[in-house]
């Protein structure tokens, strides 16, 4: 199969599996990795609700466009959400997770006048739920924001180039409100195998209304598709700090700095490189994205401020 189908997973559906998070529990049935004898694996830290139906959502560009100037930044600038230490390493904020510290290992400000483009893949497909199309011309970089903007049929997605195994991913990020329209932030395998090596969705915020994001986690050694996820209310539509902390014993969520979840079961956790993806996807997908109708603005946008990307 080719590098593009693997990567076309969003047709894929979870068929009525609903993520429900209480107490140190995983998903129900035979698809949850939660072992009975295990109840402190998984930590879903209030509030958390029940996520509805996840399904894959990245798709990989057909084409790639001609490379332009810019590039990513290393080093995090004046609105960097840690600070750093003597020795030059960056702390990251909210880390939390026995006091780790992290050192620059990518990112991007989106500072210069035009998008990397040698960072990132730009999609030029079919939209992530076989609805309308991802072009790269719907992507723009302006005042320091990445802009993915959704107009009619047409959205956007991008996928960075290179990926890393382990590490800590951090990004600023608002959307518009509009009905059929969802922002997805995830990491997704550079092996291409999906479920096998693993999905990490650090930002879905598919609801019109941009009230509810979502963390998921898949994975699926045997090519079924299992998640286990939580979600936190909020005003999406304003600025919000997203970060990610993936480690080979833990997988550790944060909003706005505060630890929301964490999940400790290694059956669980990726083993193989992931890169990151950013996405605004375009439904109809039933219980997830609902279709565009007259409410829906001329425009929607997803902006991201940066990017910053850290390993031990």
């Amino acid at each position: 199969m080719s590098r593009i189908a693997r990567r076309m997973r969003s047709s894929v559906v979870c068929a009525g599996l609903v993520v429900v998070l209480a107490a140190c529990a995983g998903g129900p049935g035979p698809s949850s990795a939660a072992p009975d004898n295990a109840p402190d694996l998984f930590e879903a830290l209030p509030p958390t609700s029940t996520v509805p139906t996840p399904t894959p959502t990245a798709s990989a560009p057909t084409t790639t466009p001609s490379p332009t100037s810019g590039g990513p930044s290393a080093t995090p600038g004046p609105h960097s959400g840690g600070s750093r230490g003597a020795s030059g390493a960056h702390v990251a904020s909210g880390s939390g997770g026995g006091g780790t510290t992290w050192h620059p290992a990518g990112g991007d400000e989106f500072n210069g006048p035009v998008l990397d483009s040698k960072g990132w893949d730009l999609y030029d497909s079919v939209g992530g739920f076989g609805t309308g199309y991802r072009k790269p011309e719907a992507i723009s970089q302006s005042d320091g924001t990445l802009k993915i903007t959704a107009k009619g049929d047409v959205s956007g997605g991008m996928g960075q180039t290179t990926g890393q195994l382990y590490g800590r991913w951090e990004f600023r990020a608002r959307t518009d409100a509009g009905r059929g329209f969802g922002s997805a932030i995830l990491l997704w395998p550079d092996s291409e195998k999906w479920p096998e090596d693993g999905e990490l969705d650090i930002m879905e915020v598919p609801g019109e209304n941009r009230d509810l994001a979502h963390f998921v986690v898949h994975w699926g050694p045997d090519g079924t598709d299992n998640v286990n996820g939580t979600s936190v209310p909020g005003d999406y539509t304003k600025w919000h700090t997203f970060a990610l902390e993936w480690l080979p014993d833990r997988i550790t969520w944060y909003v706005d700095g505060v630890k929301k979840y964490e999940n400790k079961d290694k059956t669980v956790i990726p083993t193989k490189p992931m890169h990151l993806t950013i996405q605004l996807d375009q439904g109809p997908k039933k219980d997830w994205i609902p279709p565009r109708d007259d409410t829906t603005p001329d425009e929607v946008n997803l902006e991201v401020d940066w990017v910053r990307i850290s390993k031990m």
